[in-house]
């Protein structure tokens, strides 16, 4: 990926409202068990995001490759989260997509066995501050990082 799509990539992914717009028809179509418009949608993602993403995901399981890729540091310093939020809102679509199975909890849609729907929640969270939006409750993600409790997500439960 050249740095000038990079670039672009992160630029798009900005948008604090786009990852409350996101999560929420996230939300609603597994909660409808449209697996039809979610592999739709994941597919739209794919097209649009996912070199960025596949990138991300390489970068978090070897940190090294980033040195290796031009420019690559500071676009990582110019991401938020706004952009983290939008980042994990794709990829959880995707996952669950793609067949790994979602638990709903207290109507929260979460991905027991990974982060990443919690790394959502947070990054969510810290956005909506950050970028001044209306804070919505979240459908995606456990709140454990904002509340301190816990006792919904068996990913964090451990961790206390």
């Amino acid at each position: 990926m050249d740095e000038v799509r990079l670039q672009a990539a992160v630029a798009s992914l900005g948008d604090g409202a786009d990852a409350q717009r996101l999560e929420a028809r996230v939300a609603d179509l597994v909660k409808s068990g449209d697996q039809i418009e979610l592999a739709k949608l994941a597919e739209q993602i794919r097209m649009k995001d996912g070199d960025f993403l596949d990138m991300l995901a390489k970068f978090y399981e070897q940190p090294e490759q980033a040195n290796a890729t031009p420019g690559w540091q500071q676009i990582a310093l110019s991401m938020g989260p706004c952009h983290y939020a939008n980042a994990a809102i794709r990829i959880v679509a995707m996952k669950i997509a793609n067949g790994t199975h979602p638990a709903i909890r207290n109507g929260v849609v979460m991905i027991d066995g990974t982060e990443v729907d919690n790394i959502f929640a947070e990054s969510m969270h810290r956005c909506e501050l950050i970028a001044r939006l209306p804070k919505s409750t979240r459908q995606v993600g456990s709140s454990c990082a904002m509340t301190g409790d816990c006792a919904d997500d068996p990913d964090l439960m451990e961790q206390q």
